[in-house]
């Protein structure tokens, strides 16, 4: 009887996020601590220089608060989001996402799932099990509509 090997090399937390893709580890930019005062929609990191890495599309991690957005524009200490996911001093990483699609996912604790694959189909997957693999490339995971927790991206 045939059976569906999965072995990976690579992971990541992912932060459900509408439309936000998915990072793969090996995109990973910057990191560091935002400033203490940012702007709305906007990282700031007196220390950083993202001019000539950080690329508009990438993705960036809120590593306090797990959450995620887009990065729209690129300064050389400034990052401006898509969404206003940044108080105070807190932990970012942020990943270009050029090597992002494709990932399958384990779901720590289930529940639905809801999905944009790699192709762009919007999917939502119910009653997903506690501890499972999915088997289909995604280039998101969507905050509205997915109830599932523990998710990690694997490659």
């Amino acid at each position: 009887m045939a059976y569906q090997k999965l072995q990976t090399q690579r992971a990541i937390p992912v932060f459900p996020t509408d439309d936000v893709t998915v990072p793969s580890p090996s995109d990973l930019a910057a990191s560091g601590v935002s400033s203490a005062a940012p702007l709305f929609n906007s990282l700031v990191d007196s220390t950083a220089s993202f001019s000539g890495k950080v690329k508009p599309g990438a993705t960036i991690y809120n590593m306090t608060n797990s959450t995620a957005a887009t990065v729209v524009g690129v300064s050389d200490t400034t990052l401006t989001l898509s969404a206003n996911i940044f108080f105070g001093s807190q932990l970012y990483k942020v990943y270009n996402t050029d090597n992002s699609d494709g990932p399958v996912l384990y779901v720590g604790t289930g529940g639905t799932l809801s999905i944009i694959t790699v192709g762009g189909d919007s999917v939502t997957l119910t009653n997903v099990a506690d501890g499972s693999f999915i088997p289909i490339m995604i280039g998101a995971v969507q905050n509205t509509g997915t109830s599932a927790s523990g998710i990690i991206a694997l490659w």
